[in-house]
């Protein structure tokens, strides 16, 4: 689901004022290697900073017989920026150029934003687990399509472990693992850098973290912020390492308090069950050592695992800095 407009100019005016005004709203120019009719140019705006975009504002220009048209486009993710601009972009044109404009609100009718503007915290937080979420759909959808039908690719174990290690589903299940926790470290890596880079106590973290000499380097050449290199120079895997490197922003913020529950009536700790999918990783990662109890019921309880935990400490976040946690991922 997406949400577009359509601005009518009068085909008098100049297309290379209409070009310019779509560049000064901050609009760079896009390929998306289609071919359309009349279509003059496309575009698209995306505003990183305090994490205020979430999908951003795509545009196109058309050069019809008897008008140009200047489309817009955001998706049902957007932010409360992202509509504010497309509000705006829709408004100077028409103000600028004339003509009129059709939204899914009406013809000349804004869309009004739902509440107040988030803050750069829970914008950047929200970003981190609907990046996260999408990423664990990828591995649902490799498993829906996913064939393998040959005798060998039993979904049980054979009693024999030489066997199993031969197991074509086995070690396609291993193969994910890399990737989930892959994804998993990047969710704790930005959330990091949101709450680093939104502190007010950047001091704390900077005394007990240096950036390397190539970290520096490139800093001084504005190619990477400070809290970006920060946040490079840790790891983000194991959930006990993880709970050390949040407390480096607030002695207070423990991460790892959300996990200390099990999870459906288990008898360990949820934190303990990661670290082991964790240490598992690292297995296969490091020797080739394949997780043989790991079949596809597994695997979908390991990607349950993830989700629960990430979407809790998602929660503990959004208490403990006050925001209230969206579920619109």
């Amino acid at each position: 689901m997406s949400y577009t407009s359509e601005n009518e100019i009068p085909k008098t005016t100049n297309i290379a004022h209409v070009r310019e005004v779509i560049e000064l709203l901050g609009y760079h120019k896009a390929k998306d290697g289609l071919r359309i009719p009349d279509r003059v140019g496309s575009y698209y705006w995306y505003d990183r900073n305090d994490y205020k975009s979430w999908s951003g504002v795509e545009l196109d220009l058309y050069s019809k017989q008897d008008k140009i048209l200047v489309s817009t486009r955001s998706t049902v993710s957007r932010s409360y920026w992202d509509l504010l601009h497309q509000n705006k972009t829709i408004k100077f044109l028409r103000d600028l150029f004339g003509g009129c404009f059709y939204t899914d609100a009406g013809k000349n009718r804004y869309w009004r934003p739902d509440g107040a503007p988030p803050s750069p915290t829970a914008s950047g937080c929200f970003l981190a687990i609907w990046r996260f979420k999408n990423a664990l759909m990828k591995v649902n959808i490799y498993l829906d399509c996913r064939k393998l039908d040959a005798p060998i690719a039993r979904e049980n174990s054979s009693g024999l472990r030489f066997m199993d290690e031969l197991n074509p589903r086995l070690l396609s299940n291993n193969l994910i693992l890399p990737y989930v926790v892959a994804v998993w470290e990047d969710y704790f890596r930005m959330l990091f850098e949101v709450l680093f880079t939104c502190s007010n106590n950047k001091e704390k973290v900077l005394k007990e973290v240096r950036p390397t000499y190539i970290q520096m380097e490139q800093i001084l050449a504005k190619n990477q912020s400070i809290e970006r290199a920060i946040t490079d120079s840790l790891y983000f895997q194991r959930p006990s390492i993880i709970v050390k490197n949040f407390k480096l922003i607030d002695n207070n913020l423990d991460v790892g308090t959300p996990l200390k529950k099990p999870y459906k009536n288990r008898k360990k700790k949820l934190l303990e069950v990661i670290e082991g999918h964790v240490l598992d990783r690292h297995r296969f990662v490091h020797s080739g050592e394949m997780n043989t109890a790991l079949f596809d019921k597994q695997i979908k309880i390991l990607l349950e695992d993830f989700s629960v935990a990430a979407r809790r400490i998602y929660e503990y976040l959004g208490e403990y800095y006050g925001f209230h946690p969206s579920d619109d991922y």
